[in-house]
């Protein structure tokens, strides 16, 4: 095959064309550091380097969500501290008001100081973390308590948290997440529900009752005023008498039951069929309290007592407490320090000296959580040792799969300079005559 000058020269412009290509993407490598440009350069260090790079960004967002875990748990553990200080401190100042040998006035004293401790709890309850309330379940930003001391609902649960239900969990890893939350429920309702259910409430105090309780015809009526939606209606139920027929009421919680059954039984729905059904009512006890309370919610809601004749003036409760409007219910810690304070104003030695054991099992409660929370702090710790090995793991196999060796770069970089530098040379000497030396 006959070699012209043409294909020399067209061989020359191609190799050199190639040797600087190769010179460049050496040149690129150095600049930028990396092995690759453009997925094309090499497809399979692309992939590797998109896979983990998303690796590397779900180490670092789940350190994130781990640092903010923390905090939201560091908080709530300082709040139950401070929550159980004040118990303690109620605790011991029940146990000095218990003493017999109190005056009157200085019992009430103690009641004041109890008031204040009181006060301080509520205020405690709708605590907050990054202006988030931390005791509110889902509804971050709403009180749990009512806080407001000239409110006559000061104390009382202004929203429903489910604590089964409304735990918030943050993913602090591959299939991996945590509760962060502790229900105000759990913590003030002696693990229970936080609940508003609007309706109106009357209670009366049953610390007089004797058990069994001989309920005779003589005194087994109840009459109570609902007021559903603007709508009184007065019912008067009967309770089952102890003998005949053969009832026994042996605790409070049956003596709710049968007045809960009574009272249902005797309401008449309402004949408009445009009104919403009467729900009927609710009967609980709760710390030697009888509560009564509609079950719809409305702003007009409202359960008063007739006391007059009834079951409740013929067994020796003291009189009812009425209450209209949407509210909620009191939390059972509340519900202990009014009912001791109370009895402090009263000077009732011998029930200050039975709440001692009522102190006891929520100081017990307000430790539970604060060990759940301690136990889930140790966690969320162990997880960012974890996921700080984690992105010095995933930082080191991204690097080795994108980065360049700058040694052996530097290297193939000069190495690309002297070829390219021979090819010029080598290119200058293709046709070293020129069209003066064929004149010749």
């Amino acid at each position: 095959m006959r070699i012209t000058n043409n294909m020399m020269i067209a061989n020359m412009t191609r190799n050199l064309g190639n040797n600087l290509t190769r010179l460049n993407n050496y040149q690129n490598q150095l600049d930028t550091g990396k092995k690759i440009q453009v997925p094309s350069d090499d497809p399979v260090v692309a992939a590797r380097a998109l896979k983990l790079r998303t690796d590397v960004s779900k180490v670092e967002q789940y350190q994130k969500n781990l640092g903010d875990a923390g905090s939201w748990l560091d908080a709530t553990d300082v709040t139950l501290g401070k929550i159980g200080d004040v118990l303690q401190k109620a605790r011991e100042l029940s146990e000095q008001a218990a003493n017999g040998t109190n005056t009157p006035e200085e019992t009430q004293k103690i009641g004041l100081e109890l008031k204040q401790l009181r006060a301080q709890l509520i205020h405690l309850s709708n605590s907050t973390y990054a202006g988030r309330y931390i005791f509110s379940g889902y509804k971050t930003d709403q009180k749990l308590i009512n806080d407001n001391e000239s409110d006559p609902n000061f104390g009382k649960f202004m929203i429903n948290v489910d604590s089964t239900r409304e735990k918030i969990f943050y993913e602090i890893g591959v299939g991996d997440s945590i509760n962060i939350n502790i229900a105000g429920g759990d913590l003030f309702n002696s693990g229970g529900n936080a609940s508003n259910p609007g309706s109106g409430v009357a209670t009366s105090d049953i610390d007089d009752i004797n058990y069994p309780l001989d309920i005779t015809a003589a005194n087994n009526s109840i009459t109570v005023t609902i007021n559903n939606f603007g709508t009184p209606q007065t019912v008067t139920a009967a309770i089952p008498v102890s003998n005949p027929p053969a009832v026994e009421y042996n605790t409070p919680v049956q003596l709710a039951q049968a007045i809960k059954t009574a009272i249902n039984a005797a309401i008449v729905p309402d004949p408009d069929p445009t009104l919403p059904a009467n729900q009927g009512i609710e009967v609980t006890i709760g710390n030697n309290m009888i509560e009564i309370k509609t079950q719809i919610k409305s702003d007009t809601a409202a359960v008063t007592f007739d006391q007059t004749g009834s079951l409740l003036s013929s067994i020796g409760t003291k009189a009812p407490v009425t209450t209209t409007g949407d509210i909620g219910d009191t939390p059972d810690m509340i519900k202990m320090f009014d009912n001791i304070i109370a009895d402090m104003d009263e000077g009732n030695f011998k029930q200050i000296s039975d709440f001692l054991d009522v102190f006891d099992q929520q100081i017990s409660n307000v430790l539970r959580c604060r060990a759940d929370v301690g136990a889930r702090q140790n966690r969320v710790d162990l997880s960012t040792d974890r996921m700080s090995i984690d992105l010095v793991n995933f930082t080191d196999l991204m690097s080795k799969n994108e980065d360049v060796d700058v040694a052996e770069t530097i290297m193939n970089l000069k190495n690309e300079e002297n070829v390219y530098q021979a090819s010029l040379a080598g290119g200058a000497r293709i046709i070293q005559q020129t069209l003066v030396d064929f004149l010749r």
